[in-house]
């Protein structure tokens, strides 16, 4: 995977300064942060698998409203969730019911619903420990440093020729940013279907989709 001193590197080539005598580290990572930024938006609004993740196993004690401080830092908003007995196997996961509002219900065996409230995940509760899988889409971690990934695939494709354009003004160097981006689009999406992908079982009449481990 590319780092931030890949994209400047590309970014000298059209900007004439291979040497970094105009354009120093400095100078352009804040330019990059921006492109990168701009591109991590681009993924999301083309659902691009990058941005999705799966948590690990989170043990939801009997009586517990959310997920308390085990919720996945990097998470923007949960899409699916599952719940199985404590120690089952993947074959147990059943999927859960996403709720505008919880139902004012006494707590049951099982969590059955969830709501995404205040950045939180939020259920009933149950009368006895559960385990739970959130399917979500996740937060990409803006570089900082040139030894920082940029963190996905070929992001250095348009990362390079937008920070060459914020850089100099140039709109030639957006266009082929822009043209650039549906390559790196395309090419995560070959990069994601090589990953290796367990599947949830079919359960209650539902196709649970399938999810990557990351």
């Amino acid at each position: 995977m590319a780092t931030v001193q890949d994209a400047l590197k590309s970014a000298r080539s059209l900007l004439n300064d291979d040497a970094a005598i105009t354009w120093s580290d400095a100078v352009l990572i804040p330019k990059l942060q921006e492109a990168h930024r701009e591109l991590v938006l681009e993924l999301e609004l083309n659902h691009i698998p990058v941005v999705r993740a799966v948590s690990s196993i989170i043990l939801v004690p009997a009586g517990s409203t959310d997920l308390g401080n085990n919720q996945p830092a990097d998470m923007v908003e949960p899409t699916d969730l599952y719940e199985r007995d404590v120690g089952g196997t993947m074959d147990d996961f059943e999927d859960m019911t996403e709720l505008a509002n919880l139902p004012n219900v006494s707590p049951v065996a099982s969590l059955l619903y969830w709501t995404w409230m205040d950045e939180r995940i939020k259920f009933v509760g149950a009368t006895q420990d559960r385990e739970v899988l959130i399917r979500y889409r996740r937060r990409i971690p803006t570089p900082s440093v040139n030894t920082d990934d940029l963190g996905f695939l070929f992001a250095e494709l348009y990362i390079g020729p937008r920070v060459a354009a914020l850089a100099s003004g140039n709109d030639k160097f957006t266009l082929q940013a822009r043209e650039n981006l549906e390559k790196i689009i395309q090419m995560n999406v070959i990069g994601q279907q090589s990953m290796p992908i367990r599947r949830l079982p079919y359960r209650k009449g539902h196709l649970l989709r399938s999810y990557r481990f990351r």
